[in-house]
């Protein structure tokens, strides 16, 4: 079986956002590790956006020139290694800006949506330019910020006007609405991967656009207890490394502490003890193709070990890869 691991390369957009280093670069630098020591690549989804910010705004504050320095590096270094650097899109930071303190993260046009098709092109285009600039790379593959792919026929120009053929957003039976960002992945089909062509839920075999979707879990409201509580009472090993807070999703805990939910195969926090159940029950399905998405700025202690453990267990009977040898051949 194909498994990529995949990490929505960011910060967080709560108040409070936290700081490069602990959310990006040190859970980032230990997958590297991971990586380099088992022979094993990663997926990095990038948040463009962010660093065209940072490059807006470094030459005023000084503060931000060392942020930028350390993630364009970082980035060159994952690329240079033979890790997959491909698109991830937070638009909110067209509208988001830095007072000399912090981030004001304004989060009213979270979805690429929100914004006119217009807009969407210039966005995609110029959010992709940043990547080329950094890997000189073929940049082809897409995650959405937040899962907010939805209304696909809105993105559809801006991805063929610039060659994004390959989606990574959706995972079966997903489902969230809230003020700022919806998905609903309810009827998407039951395939490890299919075409489509203007909506990401439908197959349609001729399409332009490939779906590789995140690997789908269902859980259990004990599962999401066991993970707060173990959070409070072993924080050095169960807390994110990330030192910032996620933004508000207002009934969204609740709902995964009093029923069962559909997500996606994680890497995040505790959610790593998941792996090997996850992975038995794709064997059992025949399936070709196993996608785990992540966060650096929400892995913990805990998930790092179970990461590296994973890898150590799986890498000589399946093939740990990335989209880039998979689907650029």
């Amino acid at each position: 079986m194909n498994i990529y691991i995949t990490l929505d390369y960011e910060i967080y957009f709560g108040e409070n956002h936290g700081t490069v280093e602990k959310c990006i670069i040190y859970p980032t630098s230990e997958l590297m590790r991971i990586g380099e020591k088992h022979n094993v690549r990663f997926v990095f989804f990038v948040d463009c956006g962010f660093i065209l910010k940072l490059d807006e705004y470094r030459k005023k504050y000084p503060q931000l020139e060392k942020d930028y320095e350390l993630i364009t590096s970082q980035v060159k270094q994952l690329s240079a290694a033979g890790h997959d650097i491909q698109l991830h899109i937070h638009p909110h930071w067209e509208d988001s800006f830095y007072n000399g303190e912090r981030w004001v993260i304004d989060v009213k046009r979270y979805k690429l949506s929100d914004f006119n098709e217009h807009e969407i092109s210039e966005i995609v285009t110029r959010y992709k330019k940043v990547l080329t600039d950094l890997t000189n790379k073929k940049i082809f593959a897409y995650r959405a910020g937040g899962w907010c792919l939805q209304p696909f026929s809105k993105l559809k120009k801006a991805f063929v006007e610039n060659d994004i053929s390959l989606d990574s957003s959706v995972f079966r039976n997903g489902f969230f609405e809230t003020q700022q960002y919806a998905y609903d992945f309810r009827n998407a089909p039951d395939k490890d991967l299919y075409k489509f062509e203007d909506d990401v839920i439908v197959e349609n075999k001729n399409g332009f656009f490939t779906e590789l979707p995140i690997s789908p879990i269902r859980n259990s409201p004990l599962f999401f207890w066991k993970l707060f509580l173990l959070g409070r009472k072993n924080p050095y090993l169960h807390k994110p490394l990330g030192d910032g807070r996620a933004m508000a999703a207002p009934g969204y805990r609740k709902k995964l502490l009093t029923r069962f939910t559909n997500n996606p195969v994680s890497v995040d926090g505790y959610n790593a003890n998941l792996l090997q159940k996850a992975l038995n029950k794709f064997q059992r399905k025949k399936l070709k193709h196993m996608v785990v998405i992540g966060h650096p700025k929400a892995l913990s202690r805990y998930s790092i070990e179970k990461i590296e453990e994973f890898v150590v267990k799986n890498k000589t009977q399946h093939n740990f890869t990335t989209f880039e040898k998979e689907f650029l051949k």
